[in-house]
C-alpha cells in the first residue's frame, strides 16, 4: 500500500462527486443530459496496481420527461435528433426546446443562438403559392414579419342543388326582374388590393334538364366612376346629364357594366344633375347540362378555354377601383337537378384581404405554421434536426448545448418524421433526464468511496510512524 493508492482513490471520488453533483444541480435544465465518471486501474508493471485514474465523463441521451407548457414557442424532439443552432462562430446542437422570436424574425434560445431550418420561398408572391422546401444546407429560420398581401379570387367553386321541378322561363333575363329567372345565391370574391365582391348569380331554367346562369357584380364604392349626375364628370359610353334618370348600358372592352339613375334633377336648360348612379357588371352567361339521374355532365360557355374542366367556366371581373381585372375559374362540380328545394353549399373562393400575423404554432413534422388575422394559415418555415453516428464524441460547450468533434463526426441533417428522426411536440419542453433519487445514492456511496480512501491514507501513515519508530 502507498500514499498513491489512496491519493488516486480520492481524486476518482471527487471526480464522481464532481458529476453527480453536475447531475443533481441540473436536476430541473431543459434538455439536460446526465453524465457520470467512469475509472480504469492503473498498473506499472507490477501485480499490485498503482490506484484508480478518471478515464472520462459518459454521457447519457436518453429522452427527459416530456411536460407539456401551453407556449407556442416552446417545442420538444420526441425521439432522435438534435437541434441545431448558430450563433454566428459556431453551429450548435441542443434538445432544449425553450425559444423565442427575435425583432428581426429569427427564432432564438436564450442565449441567442438562431434556430436553423428552410425558410419559405414565394411569401407575398402573387404569381407563386408560398411554399417551403426542405433540403440543402439549413440557414436562420425568419418568420415573416411583414403584412401577408391581399390575394385576388383565381378559383372560386360552388355546388348546387336545382328544383327540376322548376318552371321553364322564356323570356329575356333581367336581374330586375324575378320572375325571369328562378333562383340565385350571392357569391364573394377580392380583387388584388383585398377588396371583397358580392357576386350574384341567377339560376334559369331554360329547358329540360338545362339552365342558364347569369351573374351580376355590384360595383363599391371604392370604384372610380362617378356616383352622381355632374356635367364636369366623366362617363364611360354613356350621358346622364343629358339623358337623366334610368339604366344605361357600357362596357370598357373587355367587360360590360349597367349604369343604374335615379333621384337626378331636371335643370332649366334640360339637361340633369344630382341624384345617385349605381354600377354592375354582368358576368358572360354560361349552361348547365344535367343527365337523366340529375347530374351535371357541362358547364358550358362561349369561347370557354380548352384548359378548363367540363364543370368549370372562367369569368372576369374589373371592380374599376384600380385594382387588376379579378381572372378565375368557377367550378359548379357536385350541382345536382331533382325533386328538391335549391339550395347550394358554402361557395368556396381562394381570395383573402392583407393580414397581420397573429400566431405560429409547431407541427409533428417541424413544419411551423403561421396565422394571419385575414383568417389565412401558411407554413413559414421548417425546423431541422441533425443526428450524430456517436453522439458520445459530442462536446459539451454551456448552454444546454454541444458541438461537433472529429469522435462524432459528421451531422447527418433532416426535417421530424423521418428516418432516424423523432417527431417535434409543439407547446412541450424535454425535461432533464436526471433520476434524482438515484444520484443521491450514487452521492451516498461515492462519499464512502472517498472516506474509505482516506482511511488508506491514515492506515499508511501510521504504518509508516510505526516503522520510522
Amino acid at each position: 500500500m502507498s500514499f498513491s493508492q489512496g491519493v488516486s482513490g480520492l481524486n476518482a471520488a471527487n471526480s464522481s462527486l464532481s458529476s453527480i453533483g453536475n447531475n443533481i444541480a441540473n436536476s430541473q435544465t431543459v434538455g439536460f443530459k446526465s453524465g457520470r465518471s467512469e475509472f480504469a486501474d492503473i498498473y506499472a508493471g507490477a501485480k499490485t496496481g498503482l490506484g484508480a485514474q478518471a478515464t472520462g465523463v459518459t454521457q447519457n441521451f436518453a429522452g427527459g420527461a416530456l411536460n407539456n407548457t401551453g407556449r407556442n414557442l416552446d417545442v420538444a424532439i420526441d425521439g432522435g435528433g438534435f437541434f441545431r443552432l448558430t450563433d454566428g462562430a459556431q453551429t450548435l446542437y441542443s434538445r432544449n426546446g425553450e425559444f423565442q422570436q427575435t425583432k428581426d424574425g429569427n427564432i432564438a434560445n436564450a442565449q441567442g443562438a438562431l434556430l436553423t431550418g428552410y425558410n419559405v420561398t414565394n411569401f407575398n408572391n402573387p404569381a407563386a403559392e408560398p411554399t417551403v422546401a426542405a433540403g440543402g444546407n439549413p440557414v436562420p429560420l425568419v418568420i415573416p414579419t411583414e403584412r401577408m398581401n391581399a390575394k385576388a379570387t383565381t378559383q372560386a367553386s360552388l355546388e348546387t342543388a336545382l328544383d327540376a321541378g322548376a318552371e321553364v322561363k322564356t323570356g329575356a333575363f333581367n336581374a330586375d326582374d324575378a320572375e325571369s329567372y328562378n333562383w340565385s345565391t350571392p357569391n364573394t370574391v377580392f380583387d388584388s388590393l383585398g377588396n371583397a365582391h358580392s357576386v350574384n348569380l341567377y339560376f334559369t331554367k331554360t329547358a329540360a334538364n338545362s339552365w342558364s346562369v347569369n351573374g351580376e357584380m355590384a360595383l363599391g364604392e371604392e370604384s372610380n366612376l362617378p356616383r352622381t349626375v355632374d356635367a364636369d364628370a366623366t362617363y364611360n359610353g354613356f350621358d346622364p346629364v343629358a339623358g337623366g334618370n334610368g339604366r344605361y348600358e357600357f362596357s370598357d372592352g373587355d367587360h360590360n357594366y349597367t349604369a343604374y339613375v335615379s333621384g337626378a334633377s331636371a335643370n332649366p336648360d334640360g339637361s340633369f344633375s344630382g341624384g345617385q348612379i349605381r354600377y354592375v357588371q354582368q358576368l358572360p352567361a354560361s349552361t348547365l347540362s344535367f343527365n337523366a339521374n340529375g347530374n351535371l355532365t357541362e358547364a358550358g360557355q362561349q369561347n370557354k378555354p380548352d384548359t378548363l374542366g367540363a364543370s368549370t367556366v372562367a369569368y372576369s371581373l374589373n371592380a374599376q377601383n384600380g385594382s387588376a381585372p379579378i381572372d378565375f375559374s368557377f367550378d359548379f362540380g357536385g350541382s345536382s337537378q331533382t325533386a328538391q328545394e335549391f339550395s347550394a353549399s358554402t361557395p368556396q373562393q381562394n381570395g383573402y384581404v392583407s393580414g397581420d400575423l397573429t400566431a405560429i404554432n409547431i407541427g409533428k413534422d417541424g413544419m411551423i405554421r403561421g396565422s394571419y388575422s385575414n383568417g389565412q394559415a401558411i407554413n413559414v418555415g421548417q425546423i431541422a434536426l441533425a443526428s450524430f453516428r456517436n453522439e458520445q464524441g459530442l462536446s459539451p460547450v454551456g448552454g444546454n448545448a454541444w458541438v461537433e468533434t472529429a469522435e462524432s463526426g459528421q451531422p447527418g441533417l433532416g426535417v421530424a418524421g423521418t428516418g432516424q428522426f423523432g417527431s417535434l411536440l409543439g407547446s412541450t419542453l424535454e425535461g432533464s433526464n436526471v433520476d434524482l433519487s438515484q444520484q443521491l445514492v450514487e452521492m451516498i456511496i461515492a462519499q464512502r468511496n472517498y472516506q474509505a480512501n482516506a482511511q488508506t491514507i491514515k492506515t499508511q501513515d501510521q504504518v509508516l510512524q510505526t516503522a520510522v519508530n
